[in-house]
């Protein structure tokens, strides 16, 4: 089973997540900040990240580089899910690492296809 971290400090969205987890069965853990998903991601390989680009403390840029320089961890797929999809943040982060990055509000379709997608290519 695919392990997926998910940092969203945003409830109803990070509830929103589970649902659509369970009901394609993928495994997720769910975090409100970034400190508790880079701790979790050092003690067991994730097969994908989910990160909202916008979290107390930290942007979810600055998690991503921390991800990638986990051992075993600097080839992770990362979608970033944010309320500031501009052209400009989604070229920005697509050029820093990010595989894909959706707006708010998403497709929840849209996102199980490509968590899907990317793990899949993983093997």
């Amino acid at each position: 089973m695919k392990r997926i971290l998910v940092a969203e400090d945003d409830i109803v969205i990070s509830k929103l997540y589970q649902l659509h987890f369970q009901r394609n069965h993928l495994h997720g853990s769910f975090f409100t900040t970034g400190d508790g998903l880079i701790q979790s991601a050092r003690h067991e390989r994730p097969d994908l990240v989910i990160l909202d680009f916008e979290l107390p403390g930290v942007n979810g840029q600055e998690i991503m580089y921390k991800l990638h320089l986990i051992p075993g961890c600097e080839n992770l797929p990362v979608i970033f899910v944010t309320g500031r999809a501009t052209p400009v943040v989604v070229d920005d982060l697509r050029k820093a690492g990010a595989r894909e990055v959706l707006g708010k509000p998403f497709s929840p379709i849209q996102l199980i296809q490509l968590i899907l997608k990317l793990t899949a290519a993983q093997g």
